[in-house]
């Protein structure tokens, strides 16, 4: 952390030069007349001013720099102007066509180039504030899996991890303010440790990204920004409350944060505490047996979070420099049996719907990251620096007949830390030509207790390097394009579990792993096309070759992973895999009307999977206190991937809003010929809302709305995994705006699963009991300010 410090110190020493002014205007493109009151924003330097009455901005004490500028405002498509330093000494026009889509109301800010959507060459979601105010589900993940392309694997209710066209896992990246999150991500039973309440903004880059974010971005990845510090000198503060019937979930999450010359900072605490969740059943069958659920709840599984995060730092004109610390906590309860223990579930009621007992895993995920945007030149530098440290217990009762040392609660006690290095050197080399220059960096210690043994101790680091251009030569296209190169290094500590006589002598010893020391090299290329020819039509094509580097618990894992109901066994030979992957996105756009096709297709060699074996845990060692359970083996074999989404946003009048979105993903294993394990089903997402506009003092407006997923049977399914049938669910939303005193509030109803239906998640871990997901669940989110002292802008 130390070093850090010692960084954000040297570049906070680098001062300003000679400074210019930058102005122009924003004119409706139909009516060419000026618009008042638009949102318009300096990317590099997160500094944002309004138009005045006749449509123009200005900026003065602006060093003369290239600049990606954003305008936005509420009927009108956004738009991303790139601004060169010999532009200062013009005024600039800007002009926006009108639209009712809320799709295009929002920006592309993570691509290399800042340019806007139809210059983007990958598919991607783009969700703001108020999308993640409306969609709390009690997680981050949560919130988004009702986007096509994307879902989530639960336990329970609390603990979810993204899903992305099939792939999850190491092959999904995480990236929260630049830094990759860092924690156990081989379990499925591990959860992403993010605050719900943290992110301002989210971009979900659908398709091959290993180019960009690094070997693991076979999948896709999800970017987390922080909200937006205000532009203007001042201090606000919100609160933010969640109430949810099912468990009876009370969330709160309370932030303050402000502005005073160049000082910026913020400070959030959140927290979650939510009882046993209630399904429509009384009773589920395990295994022939049938098990009672008592009154309609399952037992322990209650939690609780609490999270802070503390961000500080400058806005000067040379770029901006911030420092945040945060600390994600979560204890969650365990439904009896889902971790495996053979015999009786204990499943009678404690007369506690609130207490967390035993099973149940304890998170604490510590972070220190640094972000940094620094002008050099006419250029920028985008530096990221980060510490983290995931601290995972898993606490229950040990399995009959195994031996335990020390603490006999303790199963698991996982402790990783990781440092990362990730720098960025844009260079606009004129209009039409940019290019960017990426190095990364990251350094990984994983140390294990407990008395069961999953992975053993290792130390992992990787170092990649790339070059990323976007040109635009021809009016109406735009091509992309890259190449880069990685080095990884997987050391692997050996394990040796010690086998005793009736005395507890050492008789001899089990090797569970062995010591491995290798080294991985590889490449990733890219290229990529937007075509749009007009404004209603756009066509991006997006080609690559990515690779990934086997993780440390496929080459040395071995052991019984309770939460998946098998003994898990890596490979130290494993090599790393290679993707082939093209993703193609058609989409046709009026005023009113929104049509996006996504087909996409990949092909991988040595695609890394768990197989299941003819063997059981007993016959690996007959003295190491295995129970019977199957062996699944990781093991590589070639592969295919394939599907579609499909999205339709229609306004018929402005105040009515229809979105449907199709998903559909095939996979095949080329040696097994099977489908691959945790593959989702096809489904369909429809949501109905409209809109009434008050306007007056009291009432700002008032959003209903009713939403419907079909889902369909999962019967493509890999050997020992159950398919499972289709269903469909009902819910419903109410959102408005008043004024409370001089503040606006946003209210939000919602209800999931109005039709009480009884149903079963192909993706859930409770799948595995037959367990159902939860019943009618009602939702209620109140965002309050509780003060805004700013100075007008």
């Amino acid at each position: 952390m130390k070093w850090i410090l010692i960084v954000n110190l040297v570049l906070l020493s680098i001062f300003s030069h000679a400074q210019s002014r930058l102005e122009g205007r924003v004119i409706d493109e139909e009516t060419k007349e000026g618009i008042p009151g638009v949102i318009v924003e300096i990317h590099e330097l997160e500094r944002g001013v309004l138009t005045n009455p006749d449509g123009y901005f200005y900026w003065d004490g602006i060093r003369k720099a290239n600049y990606h500028l954003h305008f936005s405002y509420l009927g009108y498509q956004a738009v991303t102007r790139v601004i060169g330093a010999d532009e200062f000494d013009e005024l600039i026009e800007v002009r926006l066509k009108p639209t009712s889509l809320e799709l295009n109301e929002v920006l592309i800010e993570s691509n290399h180039y800042k340019t806007g959507p139809k210059e983007q060459t990958l598919s991607m979601e783009i969700l703001d504030t108020d999308f993640l105010l409306k969609n709390r589900k009690g997680s981050f993940v949560g919130s988004l899996e009702n986007l096509p392309g994307v879902n989530t694997i639960n336990t329970g209710v609390g603990i979810s991890k993204p899903v992305i066209r099939g792939m999850s896992f190491n092959r999904v990246i995480v990236n929260d303010k630049g830094i990759k999150q860092e924690g156990q991500q081989w379990g499925s039973d591990h959860g992403l440790e993010i605050d719900m309440f943290e992110p301002g903004r989210v971009e979900v880059v659908k398709g091959p990204s290993s180019l960009q974010y690094g070997s693991d971005g076979l999948g896709g990845v999800i970017n987390i920004f922080p909200p937006a510090v205000p532009n203007s000198d001042g201090h606000k503060g919100t609160l933010q409350l969640l109430y949810k019937s099912n468990n009876h979930l009370l969330g709160t999450s309370t932030s303050i944060e402000g502005k005073m010359n160049a000082f910026v900072y913020r400070a959030r605490f959140s927290t979650q505490d939510f009882g046993d969740y209630r399904v429509p059943a009384d009773e589920f069958n395990y295994n022939g047996t049938i098990n009672p659920i008592f009154d309609e709840h399952l037992k322990n599984t209650a939690g609780r979070e609490r999270n802070f995060s503390l961000m500080a730092g400058v806005k000067k004109d040379w770029g901006h420099s911030t420092l945040t610390i945060s600390n994600f906590q979560q204890r969650v309860g365990l439904f009896p049996g889902v971790v495996g223990i053979q015999g009786l579930y204990q499943l009678d009621p404690d007369g506690n719907r609130r207490n967390i007992d035993q099973p149940r895993q304890e998170t604490d995920h510590f972070k220190v990251i640094s972000n940094t945007n620094l002008l050099l030149g006419r250029n920028w530098l985008e530096l990221d620096l980060g510490y983290q440290r995931n601290l995972r217990k898993e606490i229950s009762q040990p399995h009959n007949g195994q031996l335990v040392t020390g603490d006999p609660n303790l199963a698991l006690h996982l402790d990783l830390q990781t440092v990362t290095l990730n720098a960025r050197y844009y260079l606009h080399q004129h209009a039409d030509h940019s290019r960017t220059v990426g190095i990364q960096g990251q350094y990984q210690v994983n140390q294990v207790k407990g008395f069961e043994h999953l992975i053993p101790d290792y130390k992992s680091s990787a170092i990649g390097a790339y070059l990323y251009e976007e040109h635009s030569w021809w009016e109406h296209m735009t091509l992309t394009g890259g190449l880069r190169i990685d080095y990884a290094n997987r050391n692997i500590s050996s394990f040796r579990q010690p086998i005793v006589d009736a005395d507890q002598n050492v008789i001899r010893y089990y090797e569970r792993n062995p010591e491995v020391d290798r080294n991985f090299g590889n490449y990733s290329a890219a290229i990529g096309l937007s075509y749009y020819p007009s404004s209603s039509f756009n066509a991006k094509l997006n080609i690559g070759s990515s690779y990934k580097v086997p993780s440390a618990n496929e080459l040395s894992i071995n052991g019984i992973h309770h939460g998946t109901f098998r003994h898990e066994l890596g490979d130290a030979d494993l090599e790393s895999e290679r993707g082939w992957q093209g993703d193609l996105s058609l989409s046709y756009q009026k005023s009113n009307l929104s049509l996006v096709v996504t087909p996409f297709a990949s092909y991988f060699t040595n695609f890394i999977y768990l197989s299941p074996s003819p063997q059981f845990s007993t016959s690996l060692d007959e003295d190491a206190f295995f129970e019977s359970t199957q062996v699944f083996q990781y093991k590589q074999h070639d592969a295919f991937f394939a599907g579609s989404e499909v999205t339709l946003e229609f306004h018929p009048i402005d105040q009515l809003h229809w979105q449907t979105a199709f998903e559909y993903i095939y996979n095949y294993n080329l040696e097994t010929y099977l489908p691959l394990p945790l593959t989702p089903p096809a489904s369909l997402f429809s949501e109905l809302d409209y809109e009434w506009e008050f306007g007056s003092k009291g009432m700002k407006d008032l959003e209903i709305g009713l939403n419907a997923k079909w889902v369909w049977d999962q019967n493509r399914v890999d050997r020992n995994e159950r398919v499972t049938e289709g269903y469909f669910v009902l819910g419903a939303t109410l959102g408005t705006g008043f004024r409370l005193g001089n503040q606006e509030v946003n209210l939000f109803l919602s209800a999931s699963n109005l039709l009480d239906q009884t149903y079963m998640n192909h993706l859930s871990r409770y799948r595995l009991l037959n367990l159902p997901e939860q019943g009618r669940n009602f939702s209620v989110s109140l965002h309050i300010p509780l003060f805004n002292h700013s100075k007008s802008t």
